[in-house]
């Protein structure tokens, strides 16, 4: 089964997952990606006028597949 690396990064501050999920396919990855970065966003404080979070997938050889992405902005308005 291959594995797959999902590395979080917050406004540019980046987690990189060192250990990898083993999965049955690359569709899997991508479900598990959206998902995993779901829950994130939840326990994410939020904080100034703009946050991005990301959640990128690779694969074993470090190539990344995917991107999954979440932006925050507060607007204020008159």
């Amino acid at each position: 089964m291959p594995k797959y690396f999902f590395d979080f990064s917050d406004t540019g501050e980046s987690s990189p997952d060192e250990a990898g999920t083993e999965l049955a396919s690359f569709e899997a990855a991508k479900a598990e990606a959206v998902r995993s970065l779901m829950e994130m966003t939840a326990e994410v404080p939020l904080g100034g006028t703009h946050r991005e979070l990301t959640m990128t997938v690779r694969d074993e050889s470090g190539r990344n597949l995917a991107r999954a992405v979440i932006t925050f902005e507060v607007r204020v308005l008159d």
